[in-house]
């Protein structure tokens, strides 16, 4: 690599506090030569200096305007480091300060954080994590190296994992302090700001703090910035961001994120549309064990979304995604076995699946087993256990499980007859916009 050397110029003689002394763990020095953002620093102790080291220079501007250029060390050589910046212009003779990261600590050994890039030992999952042992081993080292921000962050996820976010916040708040280009305690104080305890929550907060993380290129913040971007959580709906951070994470090979793109493909979503590339994407990400991507699969084929229509593939989708216990999948294979499409028409199967689907909440599947039993379909007709299953999908809001539940109250059908009983539940229906429930609101001269 080609460098420009050019005589010294007088240092800056200035501090980062603007007060003329050095901060703890730090080391001043001169940068000697220059070439585009990367700067060779001359420095009077070189042991200390590791890859990866925070630097920072100021400039004056003149008159009490000064300018903060911030790098980090890319590797060391005799007498002298060197640096990239991201950004801002650099000149010959400037100084130069240099925070050495703390020596390794008993608390690496015990809390260091998976996809840390300022960590000096191996990450401990948090499932692996002593977490009592590893606090008492964080505030020892913070006692020693208060201005060490990988302790820090490495407390706050110990915190986490002892349920205590309030604490976690607090320090991983003190880790951006020290070091504001800091990915993974910028990803994990989002994360509690998005998933935490309500109290704790603030969408906005989360999503500066994502998309700084995903733009310092930490993956798992990605596929969450661009869910956010894409539903408008924590500003505004911007549905092309979305897609591009989608794009970035798929092509890491996220399953999620390909999953999401695919869906932005298929909808329009900030891309235009491509029926083809979305399906690509659904694949690769269901070949990843993805289940959304199955489901959408088996919904593809089974309406013929910019394929031919195949109800064996879509079986066969279904049934993958089903072996994950997916509360769709159960559902739509019992429509698969309740209307022998495919596979022999099987009351029995039908039965089952839309059961397990029940079991996880599906209210569809509810008002399906009330209509075999109300229809008699491949068993005996049995209007008590219909009434049962029709009032347990009306009261989680199915309107057409509302709307029999008002039939069967008026015809005293597995109910006892209550008429008006019945137009209650034939309101519940016509407020949202169930037409059968509505004609017949009128037929019995009932304003809704």
């Amino acid at each position: 690599m080609k460098r420009i050397y050019t005589k010294t110029i007088a240092a800056v003689a200035i501090s980062f506090g603007l007060t003329g002394a050095l901060q703890a763990n730090s080391i001043e020095g001169e940068i000697v030569a220059i070439d585009a953002g990367t700067a060779t620093i001359s420095v009077s102790s070189i042991s200390e200096i590791g890859k990866g080291d925070p630097v920072k220079v100021v400039k004056a501007l003149g008159g009490n305007t000064f300018e903060t250029l911030e790098g980090e060390i890319t590797h060391t050589m005799e007498g002298v480091a060197i640096a990239e910046f991201g950004k801002g212009h650099l000149d010959v003779g400037l100084r130069a300060v240099i925070d050495i990261k703390a020596p390794y600590h008993e608390s690496d050994e015990l809390s260091a954080i998976p996809s840390d890039k300022f960590a000096v030992a191996e990450g401990i999952m948090n499932e692996d994590l002593d977490a009592e042992a590893a606090v008492e081993a964080c505030r020892n080292a913070i006692k020693a190296y208060p201005d060490e921000a990988r302790f820090h962050a490495q407390l706050g996820r110990a915190l986490e994992v002892l349920r205590k976010p309030a604490g976690a916040i607090i320090e991983y708040e003190r880790a951006l302090e020290i070091q504001p280009n800091y990915p993974v305690a910028l990803h994990n104080l989002a994360s509690i700001r998005f998933y935490g305890p309500a109290e704790l929550r603030n969408y906005e907060v989360a999503r500066k703090y994502f998309d700084r993380s995903a733009k310092l290129g930490y993956a798992s913040s990605m596929p969450v910035i661009g869910s956010m971007c894409r539903d408008g959580l924590g500003g505004k709906k911007d549905l092309r961001t979305g897609a591009i951070w989608f794009k970035m994470s798929a092509e890491q090979g996220n399953a999620y994120s390909q999953f999401a793109l695919g869906e932005c493909y298929q909808n329009g979503w900030g891309l235009d549309k491509d029926l083809q590339q979305a399906l690509l994407l659904y694949r690769s990400s269901a070949e990843k064990d993805y289940i959304p991507a199955m489901r959408n699969l088996g919904k593809v084929f089974a309406d013929g979304v910019g394929v031919e229509q195949n109800d064996e593939i879509a079986l066969k989708w279904y049934e993958r995604a089903a072996q994950y216990n997916d509360t769709e999948a159960f559902y739509q294979l019992g429509t698969f076995y309740r209307d022998g499409r495919v596979v022999k028409t099987n009351v029995e199967n039908a039965l089952n699946f839309f059961n397990k689907a029940s079991s996880k909440g599906h209210v569809q599947a509810k008002r399906e087993i009330a209509q075999i039993f109300y229809q008699g379909l491949g068993v005996e007709r049995d209007y008590d256990i219909a009434a049962a299953w029709f009032m347990k999908a009306a009261e989680a809001g199915d309107q057409a499980a509302q709307y029999n539940v008002g039939v069967m109250l008026e015809k005293g059908q597995g109910l006892s007859r209550d008429k008006s009983e019945a137009i209650s539940w034939y309101k519940e229906a016509a407020r949202q916009g169930h037409t059968s429930s509505q004609k017949r609101l009128i037929q019995l001269k009932a304003v809704w």
